[in-house]
């Protein structure tokens, strides 16, 4: 029994490594449960204790706007981590085991350049730009950001939920997440709270950054520093 539970912690790891590809992590879950229907396997417990680290303080020598800080939470939640925003001075940083704190660091710069690029793209795309005032260019500015972080943030929650779902209702089997929980711990330990997501800004180019943030990519990098 002990090689049995061995095949499927291995199998759970692999449906929640975030490297994997959907029709990957799919298959690893389908033939867990497959093995755990097989020999009446209930749940299954890590071999193993999972600690949480904090990672490095990355300053960005400005105060954090609330489309980075919504990014950052999103990002931190697709790898299981939590995200430490101090917004006025400018810091960020996760929480969570040592290997997806590193992931969440890479992710989350790189998808931000990706905004910023595709906000950029926009402009000469976008009608009617030139006859913006200096305050509803920066609203727009805004807005679309706020927009493209709304929609990664959606994805992410889809990614989720598509995952979860492949879990038939009726099996008494309960995954917990586990790493973010520790995650969690070690927050509520320093007495930390966690980044905030809040209602995307309305403004201007709050629709047209929703529709460009499809365009952001979220695993590609992963893959390539697995």
């Amino acid at each position: 029994m002990e090689k049995i539970l061995d095949k499927v912690r291995k199998l759970l790891r692999l449906a929640r490594d975030k490297g994997a590809s959907e029709a990957e992590a799919a298959t690893a879950l389908a033939m867990a449960q497959k093995l755990m229907l097989e020999h009446n396997i209930k749940d299954v417990e890590e071999e193993r204790e999972i600690h949480a680290i904090f990672g490095t303080w990355f300053k960005t020598g400005r105060s954090i706007q609330k489309w980075e800080e919504f990014t950052a939470s999103a990002i931190a939640k697709l790898f299981n981590c939590r995200a430490v925003v101090i917004r006025k001075s400018g810091m960020i940083r996760f929480a969570g085991k040592p290997e997806n704190v590193e992931v969440c660091e890479i992710t989350y710069f790189w998808v931000i350049e990706q905004i910023e690029k595709i906000y950029k793209e926009g402009l000469s795309e976008y009608r009617g730009m030139e006859s913006m005032s200096q305050q509803t260019r920066a609203e727009f500015r805004t807005s679309f950001k706020h927009g493209c972080a709304a929609r990664v943030a959606h994805r992410v929650n889809e990614m989720i939920a598509n995952a979860r779902r492949t879990i038939p209702d009726h099996m008494a089997l309960v995954v917990i997440d586990q790493s973010q929980a520790a995650a969690d711990e070690l927050l509520r330990s320093r007495n930390v709270a966690p980044g905030k997501t809040s209602e995307p800004r309305k403004g201007p180019g709050l629709k047209a950054g929703f529709i460009a943030g499809e365009r952001v990519q979220l695993q590609s990098t992963v893959k390539k520093n697995k």
